[in-house]
Order: C-alpha cells, then structure tokens, then sequence
C-alpha cells in the first residue's frame, strides 16, 4: 500500500514538472487575463486521496499508528 502512496507522489512530481517544462518564456506579454492552471489542484488532490484510503486502509487493518500517521500526511495535503 506503501508503494501505491510513492507510486501517486511519483506521478505528481512527473505531472508538475512537465507542466514546468512546458511553458515557454517568449518575452511577450499575453492579452488578456491568464486562464486558470488546475494541474496543482488535481494533482495535490490525487495525491491526498491515495494517502487517505492508505491510512483508512491501515487503520482497518489494526495499524493505528501508521493509519494515523497517513491521514495526518492527508489531512497536510488538503
């Protein structure tokens, strides 16, 4: 389960920098006001409901202290 938690964060990390390796710097300054970047907010979102069901899981499983430590882990990322 542990690895399901590295595997989510692995894939925000990649999603995050992508997105930083994508936009380009022309010098020039857009028209208009700048469309909303909901990637942060999705990926940030992915990545606390993989830690949540992770600490309900161990927390389920009798692993009260991990569980909680998970869910705390969650709870910093909301």
């Amino acid at each position: 389960m542990l690895l399901a938690d590295a595997a989510a964060g692995l894939l925000v990390a990649v999603l995050l920098m992508a997105r930083g390796l994508s936009r380009t710097d022309t010098g020039s300054v857009p028209a208009g006001e700048p469309s909303a970047d909901w990637t942060p907010v999705w990926s940030f979102g992915a990545l606390a409901l993989a830690v949540g069901v992770t600490g309900g899981v161990l927390l389920r499983l009798g692993h009260r202290g991990l569980g909680a430590v998970q869910l705390a882990l969650c709870a910093v990322l909301v």
